[in-house]
């Protein structure tokens, strides 16, 4: 597992509420590209570990802008186990080599939450 994807699943983590995440979200978290971002997301999504849904402009409760439908993406359960055990195995394996462990969760500022 490449840190780029360890990446987005520990953002998918501590942003694992009812709504998910959108993608350019994900990117700014992780400082990645979209263009990394979203082949990631997809191969989660084939894996099951990821589910996507597009915003619903009718609904209420969605925030609204003039831009083009956000697609939010959000962990399976057992999305969550994987992203847990696969962090803690990086973790675990910088901690052996003396190394912090880079993937601190992102502030929560960057949700606006």
């Amino acid at each position: 597992m490449t840190d780029q994807m360890l990446a987005v699943l520990s953002v998918l983590l501590v942003s694992d509420g009812e709504k998910g995440q959108y993608g350019q979200a994900i990117s700014a978290a992780t400082a990645l590209r979209t263009g990394t971002v979203y082949p990631i997301l997809v191969r989660f999504e084939r894996a099951g570990w990821v589910t996507s849904r597009w915003e619903d402009r009718d609904d209420p409760g969605e925030a609204r802008d003039s831009g083009a439908p956000r697609k939010y993406y959000k962990l399976t359960s057992e999305g969550r186990e994987r992203a847990r055990s696969a962090l803690e195995v990086r973790r675990e394996a910088l901690a052996k080599a003396g190394l912090p462990f880079p993937l601190a969760p992102p502030p929560s500022s960057v949700f606006g939450q």
